[in-house]
């Protein structure tokens, strides 16, 4: 029973899904990109929207790398003015006081006179994700030219990984080759909600 509402709502979502890319095009790309980026995770979830846009409207590997660049751009644009928000933020709420305890030293030494590694290492965190790398480095001292250089060759490495593996792993079958059990399992599942 449960399969098989789950099996619906799965199935209705990728229907609508493709429909809106297909509708909509690059637009509808864009449109998500800028709103991931501009942290409205309710709108679009970080990753659904480049992998919905790589199985549904790609078909060759520049295709595949245009979409990257796109959403790229769009997230770093919508990350800067979550930066330049927090910046303005923490120049009127953090006190001497508050910049002056272990755990603003701390993120000022992570992102301020290490910034260009803690942006690699947390935009390539999933959970962590992007976006909370955008607020800690605005309240920080990080100059927003190294920001922005290290946001964009995280954001493209990251959404190179998600994009390239959907192509590869998932429309160009190559998880079904491997025959690897878990990987079946897991695919298996994913089909069976779907079908």
């Amino acid at each position: 029973m449960m399969d098989g509402i789950l099996s619906g709502i799965v199935g209705r979502g990728l229907q609508l899904t493709e429909h809106l890319i297909h509708t909509h095009g690059i637009n509808a790309l864009i449109l998500v990109s800028l709103s991931r980026g501009l942290m409205l995770f309710w709108i679009a979830p970080d990753e659904a929207a480049t992998i919905a846009y790589v199985l549904f409207a790609t078909e060759t590997f520049f295709e595949v790398l245009a979409v990257v660049f796109i959403s790229s751009v769009f997230i770093l644009i919508g990350n800067s003015f979550v930066f330049l928000l927090f910046r303005w933020l923490g120049e009127r709420l953090v006190n001497q006081e508050k910049k002056a305890s272990a755990v603003w030293r701390f993120l000022n030494w992570a992102f301020d006179r290490n910034g260009k590694f803690a942006i690699l290492i947390f935009r390539m965190t999933p959970l962590i994700g992007g976006d909370w790398v955008a607020i800690f480095s605005g309240l920080t001292d990080m100059d927003f030219k190294e920001y922005l250089i290290y946001s964009f060759v995280a954001i493209v490495l990251y959404e190179s990984f998600i994009a390239f593996g959907a192509y590869y792993g998932l429309k160009m079958g190559a998880l079904y080759e491997m025959q690897i059990p878990i990987i079946e399992n897991i695919l298996g599942f994913f089909e069976g909600l779907v079908a």
